[in-house]
Formats: structure tokens, sequence, C-alpha cells
């Protein structure tokens, strides 16, 4: 997908492709819905997702078309994805560069906010950490220019309706924003089924099931920059 002209919006820079699903998707969608531009930055191609770990050249291309499907579903603008990162060894590769390579996303698109994992990484995978604490890095640096994004939020997963418990950091158990995604929670798990080649079957039965039921279908975000904290969550509200 070729991005527009129109800068802002709200980005999220994430490691494989399916976490902008299993993480923001209804977030993006909103933003989508509410007419700003919606952008996605993945830096591996997921070829180690297959069935026994193995990275495997030709299933990131399935991890690919997986990844456009998704987009389509939330209703991005963009989606671009880094060369040269090994989905499971992205920590192998120079921690500088990556930070060169996203900071040079961000300033070209100049999104108000963005998305990305915190010190855990939601699951503790080493690929989720480094591109957080990259993503980061990368902000600081755009301050430095006075071209900084307005707002940096991590996924904190506390409300996933699969009652998953994760080894998360202070920052990820501590929500700041609660966004209720119920309108669109159709979008969110489309995009959880154009992963097909995945295997977390039990997130997406918690979220037809909620669907089906009618639920409050919420996600979670603690905005991490600028380090301001607010009197209370500001639950029930939007991003930008």
């Amino acid at each position: 997908m070729s991005y527009p002209i129109a800068p802002g919006g709200l980005a999220a820079v994430l490691a494989h492709p399916d976490d902008e699903s299993f993480g923001c998707a209804g977030a993006l969608a909103l933003a989508h819905e509410d007419g700003a531009t919606t952008r996605l930055l993945v830096v591996t191609r997921g070829e180690a997702g297959t069935p026994d770990g193995m990275p495997d050249p030709s299933f990131g291309d399935t991890r690919e078309a997986e990844l456009i499907c998704a987009a389509r579903a939330i209703g991005l603008d963009e989606v671009s994805v880094l060369d040269g990162y090994p989905d499971g060894g992205v920590a192998d590769r120079p921690f500088e560069t990556l930070v060169t390579e996203i900071t040079a996303w961000l300033a070209d698109r100049r999104p108000s906010a963005v998305i990305t994992f915190g010190p855990h990484g939601v699951t503790g995978h080493p690929d989720h950490i480094v591109v957080g604490s990259a993503t980061r890095w990368a902000v600081e640096r755009l301050a430095e220019s006075g071209i900084a994004p307005n707002a940096v939020y991590v996924l904190s997963p506390i409300f996933d309706p699969s009652g998953g418990l994760y080894d998360l950091s202070a920052e990820e158990q501590a929500a700041t924003h609660r966004i209720e995604i119920t309108s669109l929670a159709d979008r969110k798990l489309a995009a959880f089924e154009c992963h097909a080649s995945q295997t977390d079957t039990a997130s997406i039965a918690a979220l037809r099931a909620a669907i089906e039921a009618e639920a409050p279908i919420h996600e979670g975000y603690h905005r991490v920059r600028p380090l301001v904290p607010a009197p209370h969550p500001n639950f029930d509200t939007a991003l930008l």
C-alpha cells in the first residue's frame, strides 16, 4: 500500500504480522472511522511463525499477504515492512540501525500519536521488546528536532476478552486509556481471521463469543509520552 500525502493521524510500530490484529486493531479502526490517517510499520516478515517455529522465507510471503488482508479489514491507509530483520532475531541486528530506520519512517509521516510495545512486549517475545524500545528511542530523537508525535502509547492488554494473563511490566498493567471498540469489533475479528497461518484460536474464540454476547469490548493503552500523569484513567475515549 502506498501512503497518503496527509501527515498526522495514528501509527503503530510493531514486530510481526498479526501483532496489529491482536494488539491495536480496534483503536486503528476507530481512528480511521473518525477520518484520521492510519499507518502501520512492521519490522519483520514473520517467517518464523511456522508450525515448527523454523524460519521459512517463503512463509514470510504468506504472512505478508495475511497482513495486507488484515490491514484492509481494519481500514489502514498504509502498511510498511522493514527489510533485513529476521523474525525472532531482531535483537541480533544493530539497535542503532533499527532506531534510525524507525526514526526516518516516523519523520516522513509525522503521526500525531504512535502505538508500540511496552517493556515486556506483552508476551515477552524478544522482538516485541526490542521494537518497542527502538520506537521510543526514535521518538526521543525526533523530539530533539521538534517533530516528535504528540503522544506515545504502549499496549496494555488488561481488557483482553480472553482473560489472558501475561507477564506485563508496570506500564503495561496500568492502562491510562480504555478504548471501547464494541461497534467495530467485527473488524478486529476479521483482521484476526486473516492471519490463518497462526494458531491463537483461543483469542479469536473469545472475541467472537464477546461479540455474539453483545458484551462491551475494550482495548487498553498506557500513555508513556508525555510523562505527565493524568489525574485519573482516561477511560472510554480516543487516543487522538
